[in-house]
């Protein structure tokens, strides 16, 4: 018997049965057509329908008027040109035996009034703003309260109609149910706060209107934050623990979702790699036993794999296990297990650029599956095989030579990789190194896995050069040769200046140097450090982190408004930050270095002020890179088709990096 067996078992959510344990929770796509579930929403979810889930929740539906903004692309329910678009959605997903909810939501505080085109005040549960908006809301009466359950009623009658399964209404993460909810939010003295159970009042009359609304025959569930991270100020374990028992009792939800963080905690919301796998299975397992049969249990948690969903079920935390960002990563990850095939699994290595690029109102995107979203032309069935196959040859074994070598090679060519390192994986490989940063590796394995599966051949510790080009006579050269960190000090931003003074000295490394010889030994670059960071990438965050943890003296300076923004956006900054501030790491934004002589580094407060010198052993650059293109040129002068692709065309992201790398592997 297998271990997954389990998971492979129907189960009975209130008037409806899945057809296995496997499911992905709402998440953010922003693919809206007009505040409406658009067609690129229905192949996304066509796509993982197809690849063998058993239940899918589309992304959070307004269900009422005031709350479209918060996320400028959000799609609605209430609104009756939905119905169609959800039932385009029900026939996609049904044809493949899998079931749809749709995520009903009402955003409370958590928006901004001026967002959209209809101005309004905030509704609150009571006058206390959401920290990252700032809007102070109108505090809700009766007529707002049941225009609330009002909304909510008729959108799920829209999903119904729609020939949808079910909705979940959202009442985790701080949104309006969840204000209600939380001590924090609600400080009403009326029916619906006051005591734990009255701040669930909101929520059955929201549950009780749908189910009435609906006559029952489609599943209705409510999603929870178990413990919002918040002390006694906010929503605790215990707090739920007597929630959850009360709503049970209602008798109004077939499900509920389990989650957990807040909007002032939304690192926990979403974590990164930063935290275990499947660690919020201790509340699954304590919500599975209040609940006792009176509903079915979900549960989320970095739940990367089919065996730790598994083992979610094996030690009771749930009916269903939500592999939600590991569903974006490899739709087909359901089917791959079921026939033998786990190693084949591209797992998410919660870099979270799903919820950087979220949070920024940009569609959404995945690092390691650039068919996320572009299904309609990239998903399953649309690779098309060359009909005269060609020898490629794919120089440089990072994220986008590694794409496009295995992409080229499902097209039926013939493919050669030349990779100069003794492994895989281009500047993962650095990262993976990093504290806490071990996932990485799952990047590089799945990209191997892809290039053997495809039958792509790769050669090892190969410093390609034109002849060893030539002497696999291709008729096609792909460089993937990467960039190098620039050390001239040069930045866009000091215009009078094309390099920084004593940027010579042998005490100024680029950052790239800078970690490959902290690794190897902290001390190396001395006791004292200055970065000068103009990515806002984690890399210098990283090299602040294990020379800290050494009891070197680190400053992170940067012109920018915050040390690390994409850090903070990717939420990796709560979990890494604390530790750099106990060990002293200083966070200098808004400042930039004039000049380095010796040990003294000059800097100053980019809108003028005091400057001041500090004395460091080292200073390290991490500013701009440079295209290792060289060998591009060289090759142009003896190959008709040689196309450069990643960094070394243009040094970006990682994420687009691998884009590129899947589109040219495509087009060869």
């Amino acid at each position: 018997m297998s271990e997954l067996d389990a998971l492979w078992s129907e189960l009975d959510i209130g008037p409806v049965r899945v057809k296995h344990r496997v499911m992905a929770t709402a998440h953010s796509l922003a693919f809206t057509d007009d505040h409406i579930l658009s067609d690129r929403h229905v192949e996304y979810y066509r796509e993982r329908a197809r690849g063998g889930i058993a239940l899918l929740l589309t992304e959070q539906h307004a269900a009422h008027p005031i709350s479209l903004g918060s996320f400028y692309h959000c799609c609605t329910a209430w609104d009756r040109r939905a119905v169609p678009q959800f039932a385009k959605l029900a026939e996609a997903v049904h044809e493949h035996g899998a079931r749809q909810f749709v995520q009903l939501m009402a955003t409370g505080v958590q928006d901004k009034g001026a967002m959209t085109s209809e101005w309004h005040p905030l509704w609150g549960a009571s006058r206390i703003p959401s920290y990252l908006h700032n809007e102070v809301p109108m505090v809700m009466g009766q007529a707002e309260i049941d225009s609330i359950v009002e909304g909510y009623a008729r959108s799920a009658r829209n999903v119904q109609e729609g020939g949808l399964d079910g909705v979940e209404v959202h009442g985790a993460h701080s949104y309006l149910v969840a204000q209600f909810l939380s001590p924090f939010y609600n400080r009403r003295t009326d029916a619906y706060g006051g005591s734990a159970t009255k701040r669930c009042q909101l929520a059955i009359e929201i549950g009780a209107a749908i189910r009435e609304a609906t006559m029952g025959e489609i599943a209705i569930g409510l999603r929870l934050s178990y413990e919002e991270f918040m002390g006694d100020r906010g929503i605790t374990a215990d707090d739920t623990d007597e929630q959850l028992d009360h709503l049970a009792a209602s008798g109004v939800y077939d499900f509920f979702d389990i989650s957990a963080g807040s909007y002032n905690t939304l690192h926990l919301a979403v974590p990164t790699m930063e935290v275990p796998e499947a660690w919020l299975l201790p509340y699954g397992q304590r919500a599975k036993k209040i609940v006792a049969g009176r509903a079915k249990v979900f549960l989320v948690g970095r739940i990367r794999d089919p065996f730790t969903a598994a083992r979610v079920l094996a030690e009771q935390g749930a009916d269903m296990v939500a592999m939600t960002r590991a569903h974006i990563a490899d739709p087909f990850l359901v089917q791959k297990a079921r026939e033998g095939r786990s190693d084949e699994i591209v797992k998410c290595v919660g870099a979270n650029e799903c919820l950087l690029r979220n949070f920024k109102q940009l569609d959404v995107a995945c690092l390691v599956n650039p068919v996320a979203g572009r299904e309609a032309t990239w998903g399953a069935g649309k690779v098309e095989r060359e009909v005269a196959p060609r020898r490629i040859v794919v120089v440089g074994g990072g994220p986008a030579g590694m794409r496009c070598a295995a992409a080229a090679a499902r097209r039926g060519h013939d493919v050669v990789l030349l990779e100069r390192e003794d492994e895989l994986g281009g500047h993962v490989n650095l990262f993976k190194r990093l504290p806490n940063r071990g996932a990485w590796q799952d990047l590089v394995d799945a990209n191997r896995v892809a290039l053997e599966k495809a039958g792509a051949r790769y050669e090892l510790g190969v410093e390609a050069d034109i002849d060893d080009v030539a002497a696999l006579d291709p008729d096609a050269v792909v460089c993937a040769t990467g960039a190098t960190w620039d050390r001239t000090g040069f930045s866009s931003y000091r215009w009078d200046r094309d390099t920084l003074p004593g940027v010579e000295q042998e005490n100024v490394v680029e950052i790239g140097t800078a970690v490959r010889r902290a690794l190897v030994d902290a001390a190396s670059l001395g006791r004292r450090v200055v970065i000068l960071d103009e990515t806002g990438e984690y890399l210098p965050i990283g090299l602040a982190d294990v020379l800290s943890a050494a009891g070197v003296e680190v400053e992170i300076v940067t012109r920018k408004p915050s040390v690390g923004e994409e850090v903070i956006g990717a939420f990796d900054a709560p979990f890494v930050y604390p530790r750099l501030t106990e060990r002293g790491v200083l966070m200098t934004p808004q400042h930039f270095v004039e000049r380095i002589e010796g040990s003294a580094v000059e800097l100053y407060p980019i809108w003028g002020g005091r400057r001041r010198t500090v004395e460091v052993d080292t200073l390290v650059l991490a500013m701009y890179r440079t295209p290792r293109d060289g060998l591009a040129d060289e090759l142009r002068l003896r190959f008709q088709d040689v196309r450069v692709i990643g960094d070394a065309l243009s040094p970006r992201r990682t994420i687009e990096a691998i884009y590129e790398g899947e589109k040219v592997g495509r087009a060869l």
